[in-house]
C-alpha cells in the first residue's frame, strides 16, 4: 500500500502524520519507507521534514527534490534555474521501493509541479491512497471540502482524515462542527491534539492507524 499524506494547507501537521502512520506500521512488523517528494524552502544539507520524520518514526525517509525557495515546486523550481517537476519521473522514482510507502506532499493536493500538473497527479500514477491532514482553525472545512473533491476529480481515494491541533488546542465545539461538516464526505480517523513535543505527539498519534 502507498499513502500519500497531504493537507488543507502548509503547516498543518504533514510531517508528524507521516511520522505516526509510518511508525504504526512498523509496529505491526512491516518495513515502512517515508518520501518527501520535494522540500522547499531550505538550503542544502539544513534538516528538513524528512529527517524530522525518520527521527520520530524510526523507519528510513527519502527527500526526492530540494529547491531553496519557500513556494510551490513550480515556482521554486524556476526560481532556482531548474527545469520543472513531472508528476510521471516522481511517480516512477517511488517504484524503486517495497511498499508500504508514506508519502509527503507540499502544502496541498492542488499544489503546482508546472504549468499543467499537481501534486495530485503523482499520487494518482503512483497508485496512493490519501490521508487528509486537516489544521482545526477556522477556514479548514472550506479547504478540507475542496481539496476532497479535487482528489475526487483526479481518482485518488482518500482513505481517511486526520485532525491536527497545529499551534493550539481546539475548541471542542469548533471541533464538533468541522467534524459535522465533514464526517459524511470522509472517514475520520482522529484528533491530534497539540503538543509541543513532537516526540510524545507522534507516539500518540500512532494509535489513530492502528486499523488502517
Amino acid at each position: 500500500m502507498r499513502y500519500f499524506v497531504t493537507g488543507t494547507d502548509t503547516d498543518v501537521g504533514k510531517t508528524r502524520v507521516c511520522a505516526a502512520l509510518a511508525r504504526a506500521l512498523r509496529e505491526r512488523g512491516q518495513t515502512p519507507t517515508i518520501v518527501k517528494l520535494v522540500q522547499t524552502g531550505l538550503s542544502p544539507g539544513v534538516p528538513g521534514d524528512a529527517d524530522d520524520a525518520a527521527r520520530l518514526s524510526g523507519c528510513d525517509a527519502y527527500e526526492f527534490v530540494r529547491f531553496p525557495l519557500a513556494a510551490d515546486p513550480w515556482n521554486a523550481a524556476l526560481h532556482a534555474g531548474s527545469e520543472p517537476l513531472e508528476a510521471t519521473a516522481l511517480a516512477a522514482r517511488l517504484d524503486a521501493f517495497a511498499d508500504p510507502l508514506v508519502i509527503e506532499g507540499s502544502g496541498g493536493a492542488a499544489v503546482p509541479l508546472n504549468e499543467r500538473e499537481t501534486l495530485a497527479y503523482v499520487a494518482a500514477r503512483a497508485r496512493c491512497e490519501a490521508i487528509l491532514v486537516v489544521a482545526l482553525r477556522l477556514g479548514c472545512i472550506n479547504h478540507a471540502l475542496l481539496t476532497l473533491a479535487y482528489l475526487a476529480a483526479h481518482d485518488v481515494t482518500v482513505r481517511g482524515a486526520v485532525f491536527v491541533e497545529r499551534t493550539a488546542p481546539s475548541d471542542d465545539d469548533y471541533r464538533d462542527q468541522v467534524r459535522r461538516a465533514l464526517d459524511v464526505h470522509v472517514a475520520l480517523l482522529g484528533n491530534v491534539p497539540f503538543d509541543p513535543d513532537a516526540t510524545r505527539s507522534v507516539s500518540g498519534a500512532a494509535t489513530l492507524f492502528t486499523n488502517l
